[in-house]
């Protein structure tokens, strides 16, 4: 099956030479492309079922693409949203992380090795620029250790290793080979540790590691 394209993006030519892009790439296909979230609302009832990957620009008009994360996800709850930003601010990397984005990339983006990073998308990765990782990954590594003293309480040591890979930006697939079991079980592993956490997404994981 094919990975259903949406676009939010107010700056014409990139939205455009994104849609040329996708419309050309395979089993990938644009089901909508706009310039708000308010326009987002207005065809969201028209959209088809599929596997959705949503690119959200950080700073639109109107709503925020940080607040547009939720309006996105009322609609489409298991979207893959990766928000794009000429910024890397730390604050606007935590607050769309913990507004539960994806994955964070930034300006300008090369549509080629966005085509490839996709791939990583279809194997439940995280999509984040290498500078973006960086940053992020740093700031985790300062109170992994504490926060996950109190994930020992709640989860399996399994579990625990399933997290560790995750917070490494790991796909559900390299972790199965690292912990050799299958695609299945690391998917039924993160079932349940989003489950005790009472969390949704992976970004929501890394936001708990966030201070």
């Amino acid at each position: 099956m094919g990975i259903k394209i949406g676009i939010i993006e107010d700056d014409l030519i990139l939205r455009k030479n994104i849609e040329a892009f996708f419309s050309i790439t395979r089993d990938m296909e644009i089901s909508f492309s706009v310039n708000s979230i308010e326009n987002f609302l207005a065809i969201s009832n028209s959209l088809a079922f599929g596997s959705y990957l949503v690119l959200v620009d950080i700073g639109l008009p109107g709503v925020s693409g940080i607040e547009g994360i939720s309006v996105v996800r009322k609609t489409i709850p298991d979207a893959h949203i990766i928000m794009i930003s000429g910024s890397s601010s730390e604050e606007s990397i935590w607050q769309s992380v913990k507004a539960g984005a994806n994955g964070y990339l930034l300006k300008p983006l090369s549509l080629d090795k966005l085509a490839e990073q996709i791939e990583i998308v279809k194997n439940n990765g995280a999509l984040i620029s290498p500078e973006v990782a960086s940053i992020l990954f740093s700031k985790i590594s300062h109170s992994e250790e504490d926060k996950l003293t109190s994930l020992r309480k709640r989860l399996t040591k399994r579990e625990l290793e399933v997290v560790d890979y995750l917070l490494k930006g790991m796909s559900y697939k390299e972790i199965a080979n690292k912990l050799f079991i299958s695609y299945s079980t690391v998917n039924d592993h993160v079932k349940k540790i989003y489950s005790k956490l009472e969390i949704n997404s992976k970004g929501e994981l890394l936001a708990l590691f966030i201070n």
